[in-house]
C-alpha cells in the first residue's frame, strides 16, 4: 500500500517536472506550477489594462458623439438632421452595449484567480502528502522531527515558494 502511494506521488511529481520543461521551453523565467500563477496574474494584468484602455475610448467616443448631436440639432435641413441623430443616437446607444459588455473582464478575472489558488493549493497539497509519507517511512527521529516541522510550517504558509519544493523535494532525493 505504501510502495503504490509512492510510486503515485512519483508519477504526479514526474507530471509537474515535465510542465516545468514545457514552461521552461517557452521562455518562462520561474519553475515549476508557480509559473502558472504568474502567467495567471499577467492576464489579469494586461484584462484590465486593456479593459482600461477600451473604457477610456468608449467615453471619449461617446463624448465626441454627444458634442455631435449637438451640431446636428443646428442643421436646417430636417431630414438630415433627423437621419444625423438617428445614427449617432444609434452609435451612442451600441458604445453603452460595449461598456457594459466589458464587464467580462471582472469576471474574467475573478475565474483567473480561482485557478491561480487552486494551482497554490495543489503544489501545498502535494507536498503534504510527501512528508506524511516521509515522516511514517522514516526511521530516524531527527529526521522525523524535521519533516513534521516542515510540515507545520507549511500548513500555516498561504504560498509556497520555489525553494520550500526544493528544499522538500531534496530531502527525498528528488
Amino acid at each position: 500500500m505504501t510502495e503504490g502511494l509512492l510510486q503515485e506521488v512519483k508519477k504526479l511529481l514526474n507530471i509537474i517536472e515535465t510542465y516545468k520543461k514545457d514552461v521552461e521551453s517557452l521562455g518562462a523565467k520561474k519553475e515549476g506550477l508557480k509559473s502558472v500563477n504568474t502567467h495567471i496574474e499577467l492576464a489579469i494584468k494586461e484584462s484590465e489594462e486593456a479593459t482600461k484602455k477600451l473604457i477610456d475610448n468608449i467615453m471619449s467616443i461617446s463624448q465626441m458623439l454627444k458634442n455631435m448631436l449637438e451640431t446636428a440639432s443646428k442643421v436646417e435641413n430636417e431630414e438630415l438632421k433627423n437621419k444625423l441623430r438617428s445614427d449617432i443616437e444609434q452609435a451612442l446607444s451600441k458604445l453603452t452595449e460595449s461598456l457594459t459588455l466589458l464587464e467580462f473582464q471582472d469576471i474574467v478575472s475573478q475565474r483567473l484567480l480561482k485557478i491561480s489558488g487552486f494551482v497554490t493549493d495543489l503544489e501545498k497539497e502535494i507536498l503534504k502528502i510527501l512528508l506524511l509519507f516521509g515522516i511514517n517511512e522514516e526511521k530516524s527521529e531527527t529526521k522525523k522531527e524535521e519533516l513534521k516541522e516542515k510540515l507545520e510550517e507549511l500548513e500555516w504558509k498561504k504560498e509556497v515558494s520555489q525553494e520550500d519544493v526544493d528544499d522538500i523535494l531534496k530531502q527525498f532525493g528528488m
